[in-house]
This record gives structure tokens, sequence and C-alpha cells, in this order.
């Protein structure tokens, strides 16, 4: 392990940190300043201690999740995070407590409970002294990725998101999204990308309705239509290791993402990435009963990450290890 450094740094550029809260008026100051950037990386979360971590996790998708914690009081200040049109959703895995500056005005907050969220407006200048330790998932959530979902809310313009600033939000399904997410963060690379587009299809529609201000129409439910369900089945069974992204499969059936996942669900009772997971599994029976491939070998062909992955996802599918599987299919 590289030795640490005895000066407190920046976890991504190593320069030296400022301490204190700055005034109101740095504040605004400092902001405007800032470049107009995507906060993508949540680079403005810096560490006074290397004990603050930073996972991302999300990157494939247009909505970006990472894991943010700090087990030690007295994080400190952040930096100002970048003008722009985007949102940050900060959901705590446990109680948090700081304070928050918003357009250079301190605002009142409580306590943020686990399992409740915030939601945060790029476009406005905020920072946040995090005094207690923490530990949550951040979603970066540009608000190009609400535009995609205005047609199937009444084709309302959706210009903000409708929380106060430090808001604590209780909300059971984004709780149970991140509670889907929470598995992969011990291997990112097992999130693929259909799976990531599921999630964030979920949590921006979601995000839109509850919080966007849009009336919810009720969602048309036809299936696709024969050509389309056939081009899509095909282009997710042409190469099961392929980590195809759900927009290009929407796009090549000329239809919106939203629609599209719901279509498909209807055509075949299973959401996109489901269908593949599925697929998978399906065709890794094939080969623990007709090849004499090692397990590790399977799961590389048929698209899972490793050994463990196959195991974990075969097991819970099929009740049994693939191991256990091929003996008694043999």
């Amino acid at each position: 392990m590289d030795e640490l450094k005895t000066e407190p740094a920046c976890l991504f550029t190593g320069e030296p940190l400022r301490y204190g809260i700055p005034s109101e008026q740095a504040m605004i100051s400092e902001a405007m300043q800032t470049p107009t950037i995507s906060n993508q990386s949540m680079e403005y979360f810096r560490a006074k201690r290397i004990d603050m971590v930073i996972a991302p996790v999300f990157g494939k998708s247009e909505i970006s999740m990472a894991r943010l914690s700090c087990g030690t009081r007295g994080h400190g200040v952040i930096d100002p995070p970048a003008y722009e049109d985007a949102f940050f959703l900060a959901f705590n895995l446990r109680d948090y407590e700081g304070d928050l500056w918003v357009d250079g005005k301190k605002v009142h907050t409580s306590v943020s409970k686990r399992g409740n969220f915030t939601i945060y407006d790029h476009r406005r200048s905020w920072l946040a002294d995090m005094k207690s330790p923490f530990d949550g998932l951040g979603f970066h959530i540009p608000r190009a990725a609400l535009k995609a979902y205005e047609e199937d809310l009444g084709g309302k313009h959706i210009d903000t998101l409708h929380a106060a600033p430090g808001r604590d939000i209780e909300d059971d399904v984004v709780r149970r999204l991140v509670g889907a997410c929470l598995p992969v963060l011990e291997n990112p690379g097992r999130a693929t990308r259909l799976f990531q587009d599921h999630i964030a299809a979920i949590l921006t529609f979601h995000i839109c309705a509850t919080y966007g201000g849009a009336s919810l129409r009720k969602p048309c439910q036809g299936a696709l239509a024969p050509w389309q369900k056939k081009r899509a089945l095909d282009m997710l069974e042409a190469d099961l290791t392929a980590d195809v992204s759900l927009s290009t499969i929407a796009s090549a059936c000329g239809l919106s993402q939203g629609y599209f996942s719901r279509a498909f669900k209807l055509s075949t009772g299973h959401a996109p990435y489901r269908w593949v997971i599925l697929k998978r599994v399906a065709k890794a029976k094939d080969q623990l009963r007709s090849t004499d491939l090692t397990i590790a070998e399977v799961a590389f062909t048929c698209g899972f990450c490793d050994q463990s992955h196959l195991t974990r996802v075969f097991t819970a599918h099929v009740g049994m290890t693939p191991l256990q599987w091929r003996r008694m299919s043999r």
C-alpha cells in the first residue's frame, strides 16, 4: 500500500485543503468562479482524511452513482460544486448531521435519518459542512435524463425537482431501489449496462412523477409489435456477454426507453435485464450439461463476471450451485 500523506489533501487532485467555514460572500464568489463542468465524479467531496471513500459504481449509465463514506467526525466543508443543469440525490445509509448553505445563506436542517435522502440542484450554489460520520449513496442526475420521461408524464417540461434544500425525504421506492444497488457495491463489474439503465430509468421516472410537478398519465399498455420484439430479442441474444444499453435497443425499435421497457415486459413477462439473466442461466445449464468446460469457463462464455457471480445468480434461480446441477443433470 502507498505511504499515507501526512498533509490533508484532495482525494482526486492531491492539493492541500482549506479549513474553516467560508463567509457567505466568499462562498458565492468561489461558486461563480467554478468552471462549468460536470459534477458527475463528485470531486467536490474533498477528503480531509484518508478514510474518506468515494467509490464510483454506475459510470455506464447517464445517471451515475457513488458511495460516499467517512467513519470519523469532522470531515469538513466540501468544495463548491460546479454550476450545472443537474441534480444530486444523497441517500443516507446511516444517520447524518451537518450544516448547509444554499445561495450563500445558512439553511436550517435537522438530522438526516438512515434510509432517507435529500435533493440538491446544481444550478444553485450550495455547500455542506459534514460534521458527523457519514455513509451513503450519491446519485448524479442530469436534467437531460428527466427530459426523456417528459412525454410519459403528460408532456410537461420538468425544470426542477420540488424539494426544499436540506429536506429529509422518506420515500419507500427510492429506499428499495438503493437496496437493489447495494449488492453490486461489493463487485461493481457485476452491474451490467442493462441493470444500470433499469435502475436509472425507475429512479428517474419516479422522481419526475413525485418531485417534478408533473401529472402522471396512464402509460400506454401496448406490447411490442412482432418486428420490434424480434429485433430486440435478436439484439439481446446475439451476444449474451455484450454490455448493450437499453437506449440502443429502444432506439432500434423506434421507441423511447420508458415505452420500450414497459412494452418489452408486457411482451416477454420480464424486464430486459432480467430476460438477459434468465437467458444466461439457461445457456449455463446447457454448457454444464453438454460440455466439459470448467465452471469459471462457463461463467465467462455466458456473460458472468466470474465463477462466484455465476454461482450466486445460478443458485438464486435454480436452487443449487452449478456444480451440483452438473452432477445431477448428467
